[in-house]
C-alpha cells in the first residue's frame, strides 16, 4: 500500500507556476516554433500547393483541434490533460492508449528538433551534415549514427536539465527563445517587402506543383509535414495542474497562437521564395535554406541571424515539448502502469526528473532516423490520439450535458460533430498516403500502435497489479448537478 499511497499524492504536489505569457510561448513552441523546417514542403509539393496548404490547414486541423482542446482543457484542467479526458470519457484502456499514442508520437516528433538544430548548425560547420561521417547506416541512410547524431545528443542534455529545474523555468526561458525566433524572421520579411512593392506581379505561386506531379499527389506529398506543422495545441494540457487559472488563460493562449502561427508560416515562406533562391529548381529546397535565402536578401549578417533564430527555435521546441510529454510517463507511473520511480518529483522544483531523463533517452534513439520518416510516423500516431480526443469530446457532451465549460464550442451538436470532420479526413488520407508513398513510416506508426495495445494487459497484470489510479485534483471540475465526482470519474 505504500507504493499506492505515494502515487496517490504525486499529482497533488505539483505547483501552479505557468502564467499567461509563458503559456503562450510554450504553446507556440510546442505547436510551431517558426517556419524553420518547412523548406522540405517546398521541395516535395511545390511553392503554390505549399502556400495553399499553409492557408487551408488551419481550417481543417488547427481551428477544430484548438476548439476541442479549449473546451475540454477548460472544463477538465487536470494533470495528464488529454489522457485524463479520454480516461474519464471512455475508461482506463482508452486513456492508456491515448497516453501511449501521444508519448510514442513524441519519441518521433521531439526527436525532430535536435535533427533540425544540427541541420542548421551544419551551414556554419559542414562537417556536421547528416551522413558525412557515418558509423552505422541502415535502410539506405534511413537510420544513421554519425557525427550529426552525436551533436544532437549534446543539444538535448542541457535542455533536459532546464526541464528538471521546473515548469516555471521552462516557461520563462521559452519566452526568450520566441523573441530570438521572430526578430531575424521579421528582418527577412522587411527586406523582401521591398521586392513585393517593386514587383507587384511576381508569380510567387510558381511552380504550383513539381514536374510530373498532379495536384492530388502534390497535396499528399506535403500532407505529413503540414500536419506536423499545425498540430500540438493540446500538448501543454498534460501539465494543466502546473498552469495558473487554466480554465481561463488556456483558451486565451490558444486564441492568440492560432493566427500567430499561420502568419509565422506564410510571411517567411513568401519572403524566402521572393528572394529567388532555388527559383530554377524548387526541388532543391532543404532544411537550412531559409537562412541561405536570407543571405540573398540582406547579406551574411541576416543569414547568420536566421541560422541563430532557427537554432533558438529548435531549442524552444525541444524544451517546451519535453515539458509537455514528460508528464505522460509521469501520469502513467502515478496510475501504476509504469515503474513508480517515474512518478517521483524533485524536492524543490516538483518536476518529474526521472520521466524527463527517460524521455530524452528514447528521443536519442529516434534522432537517428531521417526527417521524412520521422514526420509521417509521428503524424500517424498523433492523429490516432487526436481521434480519441474528439470521441471523448462527443461522449462528455452527452454524458455531462450540464458540466461547467468555461469555453464551449458553439452551435450545439452541429458544432461538436462538425469540428471532427477535417481531422478524420486527414487521418484517413495520411494513412493511405503513407502506406503507398512512405511504407516505413506507415509500419513504424502501426507497429508502435499495436505494441501499445499489446502492452496494456501485460502492464496491468505485472506492473499495476490492481493498484488504484492516482487521485486527480478535481477542485476546479464541476460535472453538473446530480453527479458525484469520484463515483462518475473512476467507475469503469
Amino acid at each position: 500500500m505504500a507504493k499506492a499511497s505515494r502515487n496517490q499524492e504525486t499529482l497533488l504536489q505539483l505547483k501552479r507556476t505557468i502564467r499567461l505569457l509563458p503559456l503562450i510561448a510554450i504553446i507556440y513552441c510546442s505547436s510551431s516554433g517558426g517556419a524553420y523546417g518547412l523548406e522540405t514542403a517546398l521541395s516535395t509539393s511545390g511553392v503554390g500547393i505549399t502556400l495553399i496548404l499553409v492557408l487551408v490547414m488551419p481550417f481543417v486541423l488547427s481551428i477544430p483541434m484548438s476548439l476541442m482542446a479549449a473546451e475540454l482543457g477548460s472544463a477538465l484542467p487536470l494533470e495528464g490533460g488529454y489522457y485524463a479526458w479520454v480516461k474519464i470519457a471512455m475508461g482506463r484502456f482508452a486513456g492508456f492508449m491515448e497516453a501511449m499514442f501521444s508519448w510514442m508520437a513524441s519519441w518521433l516528433d521531439t526527436a525532430l528538433y535536435p535533427v533540425i538544430f544540427v541541420d542548421y548548425l551544419s551551414i556554419w560547420l559542414p562537417a556536421l551534415a547528416r551522413g558525412k561521417h557515418p558509423l552505422i547506416s541502415l535502410w539506405n541512410g534511413g537510420f544513421c549514427i554519425d557525427l550529426h547524431w552525436f551533436v544532437a545528443l549534446l543539444m538535448m542534455a542541457p535542455l533536459a536539465y532546464l526541464n528538471v529545474r521546473g515548469a516555471d523555468v521552462v516557461g520563462r526561458s521559452t519566452m526568450l527563445f520566441v523573441v530570438g525566433i521572430f526578430v531575424p524572421v521579421l528582418c527577412l520579411i522587411f527586406f523582401e517587402a521591398k521586392h513585393f512593392i517593386a514587383h507587384p506581379h511576381s508569380h510567387l505561386l510558381q511552380p504550383m506543383t513539381l514536374p510530373h506531379q498532379s495536384i492530388f499527389s502534390s497535396v499528399g506529398a506535403g500532407l505529413g509535414i503540414m500536419i506536423w506543422s499545425y498540430i500540438g495545441y493540446d500538448q501543454i494540457t498534460t501539465a494543466s495542474s502546473e498552469i495558473r487559472k487554466p480554465s481561463t488563460i488556456y483558451p486565451k493562449a490558444l486564441l492568440i497562437n492560432v493566427p500567430l502561427i499561420v502568419i509565422g508560416y506564410l510571411l517567411p515562406i513568401l519572403a524566402a521564395v521572393a528572394t529567388g533562391y532555388h527559383s530554377s529548381d524548387v526541388t532543391a529546397w532543404q532544411n537550412g535554406d531559409f537562412a541561405n535565402a536570407g543571405g540573398l536578401a540582406g547579406g551574411t549578417w541576416l543569414k547568420n541571424a536566421l541560422i541563430l533564430g532557427a537554432l533558438l527555435g529548435q531549442i524552444g521546441l525541444f524544451s517546451s515539448l519535453l515539458l509537455c510529454v514528460s508528464r505522460l510517463p509521469l501520469v502513467l507511473a502515478a496510475d501504476s502502469y509504469l515503474p513508480s520511480g517515474l512518478a517521483r518529483l524533485t524536492t524543490n522544483a516538483k518536476s518529474p526528473a526521472r520521466a524527463i531523463i527517460t524521455s530524452v533517452s528514447i528521443f536519442a534513439i529516434f534522432a537517428a532516423l531521417n526527417f521524412t520518416t520521422l514526420i509521417d510516423s509521428d503524424s500517424i500516431l498523433t492523429l490516432f490520439g487526436l481521434m480519441l480526443e474528439f470521441v471523448a469530446l462527443i461522449i462528455l457532451r452527452k454524458r455531462y450535458p450540464l458540466m461547467k465549460r468555461p469555453f464551449t464550442i458553439k452551435y450545439g451538436w452541429v458544432g461538436v460533430t462538425g469540428v471532427t470532420v477535417g481531422p478524420t479526413i486527414l487521418t484517413l488520407w495520411l494513412l493511405w498516403n503513407s502506406l503507398t508513398q512512405e511504407p516505413l513510416a506507415f509500419w513504424i506508426g502501426i507497429g508502435l500502435s499495436g505494441a501499445a495495445a499489446l502492452s496494456y494487459p501485460l502492464l496491468k497484470k505485472y506492473v499495476k497489479r490492481n493498484a488504484p489510479d492516482a487521485e486527480l485534483d478535481l477542485s476546479d471540475v464541476d460535472f453538473g448537478p446530480g453527479f458525484d465526482r469520484h463515483e462518475e470519474v473512476f467507475s469503469e
